[in-house]
């Protein structure tokens, strides 16, 4: 739908790639690139510097210039699962930024994905995207056949974030093979066995691989957000990293790796455990009253983020209650 012509920003001093609108290409899908682009501040997603008009209505795009092999042209089988978790949780982290300002790609594929000179993964190429809303509609196929959700292949194709989820997770399955299966190559593409990413043999966790085996379900509406992929793969990527500071009757202590358990009890009042798996910090169990901001708990229920922790209902006074906060840290994922 494009050319593009790389070129020296000789004021920045800066490579950058100027995309051009090819004769023939409709200029609404141009203006829906433009539109995506100009939204996007990730670091996971090309960044769009200028936009320039040329002779003749031509546009260009002056764009971010990722050097170096795509995905599809660098493959390499993942050496470990942590390995595996760093490149899927960058590619889920831009879809995510993408999705969160109402665009959605239409064209998630290794090679519309580069990593910099720095190791990030980037996602380019909108030359599809749209906006969600009534509007996101298209009459015939328009995409990549083997990462396109088989949704796209119906007459009318009206389409949903849920179509860049499904590419994310045949792109997921490319990564970890470097090939896809017939089902998937075929038009329209046909549904995978049960339990595919669990028999791959990287020792996936099996919430990831719940996950990804949703996200390349033949129905839109069974796929996960994107958010919630690239959370999970967050939190297995930063394994046994978490730490919360618990403040109860004015002392600190923490639960962390070297700390997994806790209890905190107010005696014929209320009681609670609290653990740390290395991914999330859940209630273990609960005995009478307690409530975490405020809503009842239950065994099995995980911390929501920093919150606080009541012994005591509403109805006791103040100084028959006991207050616990917990911050809970979030350490940042180096590439």
């Amino acid at each position: 739908m494009s050319s593009v012509v790389f070129c020296q920003d000789s004021i920045l001093e800066r490579p950058v790639a100027v995309k051009f609108l090819q004769d023939g290409t409709h200029g609404r899908r141009m203006a829906d690139e433009l539109a995506a682009l100009l939204k996007m501040r990730s670091k996971h997603v090309v960044q769009i510097y200028d936009i320039c008009r040329f002779p003749d209505d031509c546009i260009g795009i002056i764009q971010e210039f990722v050097d170096g092999p795509d995905l599809l042209e660098s493959f390499a089988a993942p050496a470990s699962a942590s390995s595996y978790y760093k490149q899927l949780w960058q590619i889920a982290a831009g879809i995510s930024d993408i999705h969160a300002v109402g665009v959605i790609h239409r064209d998630i594929k290794p090679n519309n994905m580069k990593v910099d000179a720095e190791g990030v993964i980037k996602i380019f190429d909108f030359g599809l995207a749209r906006d969600t809303g009534p509007a996101a509609a298209t009459v015939g196929f328009v995409g990549t056949p083997g990462f396109a959700a088989p949704e796209l292949y119906a007459t009318t194709a009206t389409f949903t974030p849920a179509v860049d989820v499904y590419a994310f997770g045949i792109t997921a399955l490319f990564l970890a093979t470097g090939s896809l299966p017939a089902e998937l190559t075929a038009f329209p593409p046909r549904p995978l066995a049960a339990g595919y990413f669990g028999a791959l043999g990287l020792g996936l966790g099996a919430e990831v691989i719940r996950l990804l085996d949703g996200c390349i379900a033949p129905t839109a509406a069974a796929r996960p957000p994107m958010s919630a992929v690239r959370d999970a793969l967050a939190r297995h990527l930063l394994f046994d990293k978490h730490q919360a500071l618990v403040v109860f009757r004015g002392r600190p202590s923490y639960l962390n790796s070297g700390n997994r358990n806790i209890a905190l009890d107010l005696p014929s009042v209320g009681r609670v455990e609290i653990s740390y798996d290395g991914l999330i910090f859940r209630v273990t169990a609960v005995t009478g009253e307690v409530f975490i901001n405020n809503s009842t708990v239950t065994a099995g229920q995980a911390l929501p983020g920093c919150c606080v922790v009541a012994l005591g209902s509403q109805a006791r006074r103040a100084t028959e209650r006991a207050f616990i906060t917990f911050d809970l840290s979030h350490p940042e994922i180096v590439l």
